[in-house]
């Protein structure tokens, strides 16, 4: 990934997916008005998702321990 330097961080407005051919496009728009697509294979959508649920899982053991 790149140097943390380089990366601009977006606050996410709303983001919408569609199978496009071979790959999938996330269309994704910030906060600000800016807009970009990002293009990926199923097989790093499902690494990406498998993060995902790795941090909600996380989220909501914290928050049940809390209770």
């Amino acid at each position: 990934m790149a140097d943390k330097a380089d990366v601009t961080t977006y606050i996410l407005k709303q983001a919408l997916a569609a199978k496009v051919g071979d790959h999938v496009e996330i269309a994704v728009e910030a906060e600000d008005g800016t807009r970009f697509k990002i293009r990926s294979t199923s097989e790093q959508l499902d690494a990406l998702v498998g993060d995902l649920d790795g941090i909600l899982d996380a989220d909501d053991t914290e928050v049940e321990a809390a209770e």
